[in-house]
């Protein structure tokens, strides 16, 4: 699996708070470039790393709500 960089972008200081992070970038390079192109002075660029076991349906409330929204629009459309 091919390693992602991001951009974290601090707010101006001595504390080195975030203020954004920029997302995806296939090479450290690229994510410098984007950075230095952007006029960004206090950035960091890290790996990426996302955790994810495993893909699992919607909560079974989310599925009830897109049901209802598409009787809805079958009703609308059929007007």
């Amino acid at each position: 699996m091919p390693v992602l960089y991001g951009v974290v972008r601090f707010e101006p200081g001595g504390e080195r708070q975030v203020r954004d992070t920029t997302i995806t970038f296939d090479s450290p390079a690229s994510a410098e470039l984007f950075a230095v192109e952007s006029g960004w002075h206090d950035y960091q660029v890290t790996p990426l790393f996302f955790f994810v076991d495993t893909v699992s349906a919607p909560a079974p409330g989310r599925m009830l709500l897109g049901a209802a929204l598409a009787r809805s629009m079958r009703r609308t459309g059929g007007r």
